[in-house]
């Protein structure tokens, strides 16, 4: 490959990076206005085609040199090599996070000694000279841009064929598919029970507009809004966090940016033993708006953050806010995490380059994001008023021994032992293993956030009473940029060993395999990997369920075991399912008509084929809630069989896992 080509290749890459914040931020803009004007589903998109070309135009419309923005140019600083105190310091801190109970008194004289050990790192790093840059644009490997090609594609295709059902998606995918089955205007309300009348099952807030984007291209192409969630859009999500990875390395002048982003992808897929992890973030959810957040649009905000505060590029800057649009659009999460991440990394570059002025101008990227975060905290006046009352009542005891104790946050993402000793080491130390000032300022910057921003003592409590954070406190952690720091430490020179970044990676690998969990494991949830590609929905549940879509009438009811539900809510919204989610029975939506304890009995019944909660509760469900057709589970059980018949229900057939009734 010629330089010429490499370079159109790496450009082709970013474009494409570029180009899809540029659609989910030009969507977010045009799903507000069409809900405040009331605009039908196909205007909407309209105007979204509208807004997306504009933005676009302004885009690409009169560049400025490209190795200002996608490929800084090579950094020249004098290295202060880094105190071994302060590194062995931070290996110790690792240690201590991964084993040990830090809660009651102890966390705050953990968050003391690591938040003064950071500052010293960052006076130790500052004393370096000043980040300059050469006029010459960095060489990146050819070979490099080729396997980092190979990896987006491999990541895409493991998405594809990946299935670990996340119940998530009754909201998410249901809202999706309802779109896609309705013209009218885009819904406000619950779209699971009820078409856009029941209250949404989502605590009050800016709403996410991904979803509906989804759902209104489905509607007018040849494949449902499942289809287009689960085969095109999560595999895209997947290919492009290994792209916005690897330009956020080659903006950090790591050493080998290639080798880095294949490392912090290896990691990734041995990362799976938590539910929260940032590896079941990636293939096996990617479709899904928080992961979107966390694959795209954060680490495009430590990139083009740092870029503006590094350079002043007026595109870095126009980028850094349609990537805060974007936040907005994709998780409601984005209302702490985005400011936290792009004013970090605008304020440590600025200030280092002693152009403090750019902070100011980068306020206009994260207004979408904190007005989000106001709208959320003022939609619910009664929160605000309760959050007014914990400040006033702070004493020092209560915020020594903290209610939502930052540990246990860390432990439910990282876990603990040597899994989360890894990642924490890699988190604390990553800035060692960079040559210039500024990228060590930046990764320095995310630990020092998250402990000052989010884990002093009692803020997690403030937030929670204001917004319910113990649910999204895990999210803190997204702040950091965890494969590119990982990938950073694993291919940095190590003098005198030959291959050390094989053997790095190699015995991170092992680590994670021996005490950890693959992301592709059958521990990990039941995960599996499945050809021809199939929706990522239980299994063989999601057979059943289109069978039951098939023979009931649109307008009708089905129920069945929740994972049955579940199914029929991802791909149908003309064919209502009982009980999709048993925690979506209860909430802001339910009144007495709803029947949230007869859909529960019910959909329990039907899985286990036992009236575990006695003949007549299970008669009663089915008498006032009337579904047209049921799935019971098959299996030896006959109780519940005889309800179905005394009920009036008749058995039509056996599929090998359901019982199918109708009535």
């Amino acid at each position: 490959m010629s330089a010429d080509l490499n370079l159109r290749a790496i450009r082709l890459c970013d474009y494409l990076v570029d180009t899809t914040i540029s659609l989910i931020a030009a969507w977010t803009i045009a799903f507000h206005l069409s809900n405040f004007l009331n605009l039908e589903r196909d205007t909407a998109l309209i105007l979204g085609i509208c807004i997306f070309l504009v933005v676009i135009y302004f885009l690409f419309n009169k560049q400025q040199k490209y190795k200002t923005v996608n490929d800084p140019p090579l950094f020249i600083s004098a290295q202060n090599k880094p105190n071994t105190v302060i590194f062995l310091s931070m290996v110790l801190f690792a240690v201590a996070l991964a084993w040990l109970d830090l809660d009651g008194l102890l966390w705050p004289l953990t968050w003391v000694l690591l938040i003064g050990l950071l500052f010293f790192a960052v006076k130790n790093s500052w004393n370096s000279d000043k980040t300059t840059t050469s006029q010459r644009t960095r060489e990146l490997s050819r070979l490099g841009t080729v396997f980092v090609i190979i990896l987006a594609l491999l990541t895409a295709f493991l998405s594809l064929i990946m299935v670990r059902p996340d119940q998530d998606d009754v909201f998410l995918v249901n809202r999706s598919t309802w779109i896609a089955e309705h013209a009218e205007e885009l819904p406000e309300r619950d779209t699971i029970f009820s078409d856009n009348s029941l209250p949404s099952q989502r605590p009050a807030g800016v709403q996410t507009s991904i979803e509906s984007l989804i759902g209104a291209v489905s509607a007018h192409i040849p494949i449902t809004a499942a289809a287009l969630t689960y085969f095109v859009w999560g595999p895209l999500i997947a290919a492009l966090g290994v792209l916005v990875t690897w330009r956020l390395l080659r903006g950090l002048g790591a050493r080998s940016p290639a080798l880095a982003t294949w490392a912090g992808t290896a990691f990734l897929i041995v990362d799976g033993e938590m539910h929260a992890s940032f590896g079941n973030f990636f293939v096996g959810r990617s479709w899904q708006g928080k992961a979107v957040l966390l694959l795209l649009v954060l680490p495009m905000l430590w990139h083009h953050g740092a870029c503006w505060g590094r350079t002043g590029s007026k595109k870095s800057l126009y980028i850094l806010t349609l990537a805060g649009v974007a936040g907005i659009g994709v998780s409601s999460s984005a209302a702490f995490l985005v400011p936290a991440v792009a004013l970090s990394a605008v304020a440590v570059t600025s200030i280092e380059q002693q152009k403090s002025r750019r902070l100011l101008h980068s306020l206009l990227a994260v207004l979408p994001a904190v007005f989000a975060g106001f709208y959320t905290v003022f939609s619910e006046p009664q929160k605000f008023e309760v959050a007014m009352g914990f400040i006033a009542s702070i004493s020092l005891p209560g915020l020594l021994d903290s209610g939502t104790e930052p540990i246990g946050v860390i432990r439910l993402v990282f876990g603990e032992g040597p899994t989360a000793f890894i990642t924490i080491a890699c988190i604390l130390t990553s800035w060692v293993a960079l040559k210039n000032r500024s990228a060590r300022l930046i990764l320095l910057t995310g630990p020092i956030v998250v402990l000052l921003g989010f884990f002093t003592p009692g803020f997690l409590d403030l937030m929670n009473e204001i917004g319910n954070a113990d649910a999204v406190a895990w999210r803190t952690l997204w702040v950091l940029p965890v494969p590119a720091m990982v990938g950073i430490v694993l291919t940095a020179q190590r003098a005198g060993i030959r291959g050390a970044p094989v053997i790095a990676s190699t015995v991170l690998i092992a680590t994670f395999l021996t005490f950890g969990t693959s992301i592709l494991s059958s521990d990990n949830r039941g995960t599996e990997l499945v050809w021809p590609p199939a929706y990522d929905l239980p299994q063989p549940e999601q057979q059943s369920a289109s069978r039951l879509i098939d023979i009931t009438e649109p307008g009708g009811t089905v129920s069945g075991p929740e994972n049955l539900d579940f199914s029929v809510s991802v791909m149908t919204t003309k064919v209502r399912s009982i009980n999709p989610r048993s925690a979506y029975l209860t909430g802001r939506h339910v009144n007495e008509e709803f029947r949230a304890d007869e859909r529960f009995v019910l959909s329990k019944a039907l899985e286990t084929g036992r009236a575990e909660y006695g003949t007549e509760s299970v008669e009663n469900a089915l008498r006032v809630l009337e579904p047209d057709t049921v799935c019971l589970k098959n299996s030896n059980e006959e109780e519940i069989a005889g309800v179905l018949r005394n009920a009036g229900y008749k058995e039509i057939e056996n599929d090998g896992f359901c019982r199918i009734w109708v009535n």
